[in-house]
């Protein structure tokens, strides 16, 4: 599912070009009192079926654990945002605990497919810009700053990412990549669900002009996905989806996952992101 491509950007201000400065993407700890706060949160890690033997050539595969090691690194940092976001809106005081904890989770997610990587030989090489981690929000209302947020990542992004590590799942063809996968899974459809319990929690609060504001947000995340699609066919396998099967599922989550839902809320995705994942 989590397919990023790191690359050198423009990012506009209001008159001057910026070029994004782009870092090695790498991870560490610290330990002493710090890695035994996480220590019972992150123990399943150690549990996984290390010993499995996995194939060290499969660079494809690698690519795809290390670019999901950066996309839930990035999950972190957007639960972190919404955290503090659903603060400044006043949000319930459990969903706001809620997007806290998801930073850990995101956090372990990351951990592990990092991990995964290097037993199938070695992560790739990439540099990402970590100042362009989450995507701003741009209303100046908290509410909504909160719900722009809350929809791209969890009602867009982890909707998305449950069934396609399902898909991906399906086809892992090894212990190691199914326990990680089956765990991510398990983490992430709560992650998910978080959008809806927040979108009905503030639907009295909303009128048409931020419901729509918000189809608008939600169709710039879905069409965002659009260039992984059509890409050159690799084998399944290993965390790897070929194109053959991921395109067909991305456009039927996109339906049954996100619009369906949005749409039962009120928020209607624009047809030119429908048409740009493939769906009329």
């Amino acid at each position: 599912m989590h397919r990023v491509a790191a690359q050198r950007v423009l990012r506009r201000g209001t008159r001057d070009a910026v070029v994004s400065v782009l870092r090695a993407f790498e991870l560490s700890t610290i330990g002493g009192p710090w890695g035994k706060r996480l220590a019972a949160r992150r123990a399943w890690i150690d549990e996984l079926p290390w010993d499995d033997a996995l194939p060290d050539h499969a660079l494809a595969a690698r690519a795809v654990w290390t670019r999901t090691a950066f996309s839930e690194y990035a999950s972190a940092a957007a639960f972190a945002e919404i955290a503090a976001a659903l603060l400044r809106a006043a949000a319930p005081i459990d969903l706001v605990a809620a997007a806290g904890d998801f930073v850990i989770d995101e956090l372990l997610h990351t951990e592990t497919a990092a991990r995964v990587a290097l037993a199938l030989g070695g992560a790739v090489a990439m540099e990402v810009d970590f100042d362009r981690l989450v995507r701003p929000a741009l209303s100046g209302d908290p509410l909504v700053r909160a719900a722009e947020l809350v929809v791209r990542t969890s009602c867009v992004g982890e909707s998305l990412t449950v069934p396609m590590l399902r898909l991906s799942r399906s086809l892992a063809g090894s212990r190691l990549v199914d326990a990680a996968l089956r765990r991510i899974v398990a983490d992430e459809s709560s992650h998910a669900q978080l959008g809806w319990w927040f979108l009905d929690w503030a639907d009295a609060r909303m009128g048409d002009r931020e419901r729509a504001h918000l189809a608008t947000v939600a169709g710039q995340a879905i069409e965002a996905f659009a260039p992984l699609l059509g890409a050159a066919c690799t084998d399944s396998g290993l965390g790897v989806v070929a194109c053959d099967r991921y395109d067909g599922a991305f456009a039927a989550a996109v339906s049954e996952h996100v619009a369906r839902p949005l749409a039962e809320r009120g928020i209607v995705l624009p047809p030119s992101a429908l048409a740009a994942v493939g769906l009329a």
